[in-house]
């Protein structure tokens, strides 16, 4: 039962990575970082899937790692109010509402949830025995 639920939360990561570029952010901070970092991210989240679905031993790491990954990449790049080449602020930018939010949210609740699933999840019902 919870071994199914590392391939919905790598499903929903492909998911929101893919409508977060998909939705206008008109800013003028952006460079080329975003685009190919979120591109190797969502390269790597489709293939932990398809490892997932193929129960190949290294796609829940994989996915764990990525989704991390995209968790902290998220709050690094949109989330911290810190100008710069390799950022894009969405704080006190002009044109950035919810719509542009609310992936961003989502992004960084799925990648924990994926890091959860892959790191956390199969160790919580692994308890040691004590000894009477």
């Amino acid at each position: 039962m919870r071994e199914s639920r590392i391939v919905p939360a790598t499903a929903a990561l492909i998911a929101i990575q893919v409508i977060h570029g998909a939705i206008p952010a008109k800013t003028n901070a952006e460079g080329y970082t975003g685009l190919v970092l979120g591109s190797i991210a969502l390269v790597a989240s489709i293939v932990a899937l398809v490892g997932l679905r193929r129960e190949r031993p290294w796609a829940r790491t994989l996915s764990g790692v990525t989704g991390v990954s995209v968790a902290v990449g998220f709050v690094l790049y949109h989330a911290l109010p810190i100008h710069s080449y390799f950022t894009n602020p969405y704080f006190g930018t002009d044109n950035i509402g919810l719509l542009q939010w609310a992936p961003v949210i989502g992004a960084i609740a799925i990648g924990l949830w994926c890091g959860w699933e892959a790191f956390v999840a199969p160790n919580r019902g692994a308890v040691t025995p004590r000894p009477a």
